[in-house]
């Protein structure tokens, strides 16, 4: 079955489901907005000569936040099992290529370092990452970096913590699990990081503008709070 207009609806209407036990940083408009992201660079990485499968992109930046590991209780079905579910409700043919760009999207994947030929190859799971990841920076992503820091009640900024540049996926895993840090830390931590981390001509691209939006930001805050102004 194809990408017919009733099958996205539902397939929205699934996700605006699943995005409203989350808090604003990963909401449905989060999710759109990555999803038009994902049409874009498509877009422009198929004039360029590439062969992109643009349904499967748009499926897989749709459900890309579905069973987010950050929300994820136990006892609840992984993102997996309700976006392979759904698909094969509608007799998907390529449910399990969707799922597996869902699977291996998060930044959280990334770090782990875990190497395989398909997550290698794949454009189509390089362009969801790539969207997903020029959400969380510049402005949006400031406001994203705000609002889970809200939702987590960490400290917006705090002078005494030293931020883990460079942190690893144990030390990830180690401070998600304990609930520390504050919002400036993770800018160093995370976001600073992922202008280097795009994979498409076309989000490298547009990666530094935001890139640089970020640290200004984070340099003002600086600013104001040493009283140096």
């Amino acid at each position: 079955m194809s990408l017919t207009a009733a099958f996205r609806k539902e397939a929205e209407d699934l996700v605006k489901e699943q995005m409203a036990a989350y808090d604003p940083s990963h909401d449905w408009l989060h999710v759109d907005r990555v999803r038009r992201q994902a049409l874009k660079i498509a877009k422009e990485e198929s004039t360029n000569g590439k062969t992109i499968d643009i349904e499967l992109v748009e499926l897989a930046a749709l459900f890309h936040d579905i069973g987010d590991a950050k929300f994820h209780k136990e006892g609840q079905p992984t993102g997996r099992e309700i976006v392979m579910a759904f698909l094969a409700k509608h007799d998907y043919a390529k449910a399990d290529i969707v799922a597996k760009i869902v699977e291996n999207v998060s930044f959280r994947k990334e770090l782990a370092g875990v190497k395989n030929e398909w997550a290698e190859s794949c454009i189509e799971l390089h362009i969801v990452q790539d969207a997903d990841k020029l959400d969380a920076i510049g402005a949006f992503g400031i406001m994203r970096c705000a609002a889970y820091s809200g939702y987590k009640n960490r400290p917006l900024y705090d002078p005494a913590e030293k931020a883990q540049v460079n942190m690893t996926y144990e030390q990830y895993q180690a401070q998600t699990k304990a609930n520390t840090g504050c919002a400036i830390s993770h800018f160093h931590e995370k976001l600073f990081r992922l202008k280097d981390m795009m994979k498409t001509p076309s989000a490298i691209r547009m990666a530094q503008k935001r890139h640089d939006v970020m640290v200004a930001f984070v340099e003002q805050i600086e600013e104001e709070y040493s009283m140096d102004e």
